[in-house]
């Protein structure tokens, strides 16, 4: 009976691995960009894709296709494809500048629906066009079909970029109250570099930012460790840069006033380490530490007022005061709240403590 079981169990399995194809039989997609063509009101999808060769050796290669609308672009490169296109792998998408600003809710749509996609995959906005940063990958040194998505995760990890995936993306785009946000990429002559952010609202890119307010936009909605920020500093007739490396913040917001005019403080505790600083600067010197830490509290708050005031001037809530005061204010109006909050008091208040120091040049 035990060994019935043993063959019967043995052929399920035999059975089950039969049905599924190789890796040989399928055209396993990693990476994929939408551009909007509007010479012709259509859309251009662009696969990147690995060439098994013999042994580990891998060669990033593409396909790219036009169809009326983002929904059929899967078939129209099954046709050009010698073998199935399979997206079950798929790491990254990349949206052309263009198809941003036109719009981007039928894709939306159409990756929600989609449950063969992984809610980590990493969207992205390229500042141009997606089929030629996809096809940089296959033309230039980078030669790795998984390069895009390496380059968001890493940056996410060790640097400026606040966390984003598919999963948090499409949790602010359907939400009536916080608006979503994508990194951008931009081309150089051997690379693909992260360039800042793009910012949304409802279903269009609105406005991008750099990579110093995206360090401020990190701090504001996580305060996570890690991340980069650099601020020029003189003394009489002596000039300089300093760069300072995050290595741990506490974010805490305040509200002021009452439910009728509120306003906002967000203060931000930041421990941080000097990486780079002028040759004229002591930082053994508690005076001149005291200083430096000054001049970096007062850059960090007249720079993150200036980001929210452009997010108000936008009317888009990326780092989403609109949950933080609902979550204060018994009987909260979300609509009262947005027709406030353009010209509402929203101020950044910084400490910076040196906890190292760096090399001085």
């Amino acid at each position: 009976m035990k060994r019935i079981l043993i063959l019967c169990t043995c052929l399920t399995f035999l059975t089950s691995c039969a049905d599924r194809e190789t890796i040989d039989e399928i055209q396993v997609v990693n990476s994929i960009g939408y551009d909007y063509i509007p010479q012709s009101n259509k859309v251009r999808g662009t696969i990147l894709y690995p060439i098994y060769k013999y042994g580990p050796t891998e060669e990033p290669s593409i396909i790219a296709a036009t169809a009326n609308s983002s929904f059929d672009i899967p078939l129209r490169l099954n046709n050009k494809s010698s073998l199935p296109v399979a997206f079950g792998q798929l790491r990254s998408i990349v949206m052309g500048k263009e198809f941003a600003t036109h719009g981007v809710d039928e894709l939306v749509n159409t990756i929600a629906r989609n449950p063969d996609l992984g809610r980590n995959i990493k969207l992205s906005i390229a500042d141009g066009n997606a089929h030629e940063l996809l096809s940089s990958v296959t033309k230039k040194k980078i030669k790795d079909y998984q390069f895009i998505s390496n380059l968001i995760e890493q940056n996410i990890r060790t640097e400026n970029l606040p966390n984003t995936n598919l999963q948090i993306f499409l949790f602010s785009f359907f939400s009536d109250d916080r608006d979503p946000y994508l990194p951008v990429l931009a081309q150089q002559k051997d690379a693909i570099k992260l360039k800042g952010l793009a910012l949304f609202k409802k279903q269009k890119v609105v406005t991008t930012i750099g990579m110093k307010e995206t360090f401020l936009f990190k701090l504001l909605t996580s305060g996570a460790k890690h991340g980069r920020y650099s601020v020029k500093i003189k003394e009489s007739d002596r000039k300089g840069e300093i760069i300072l490396q995050n290595l741990r913040t506490k974010t805490k917001y305040e509200i002021k006033g009452n439910h009728q005019h509120p306003s906002i403080i967000a203060h931000l505790t930041i421990n941080g380490l000097v990486k780079e600083f002028p040759g004229w600067i002591d930082l053994t010197d508690p005076a001149s530490i005291k200083m430096v830490e000054k001049t970096l509290q007062k850059d960090i708050e007249k720079d993150g007022d200036a980001f929210i005031k452009k997010l108000q001037r936008h009317k888009i809530d990326p780092i989403c005061f609109t949950d933080y005061v609902r979550s204060k204010t018994r009987g909260f109006n979300s609509e009262k709240f947005k027709a406030q909050y353009p010209d509402m008091n929203i101020e950044v208040k910084a400490r910076v403590h040196l906890i190292q120091t760096g090399i001085s040049n």
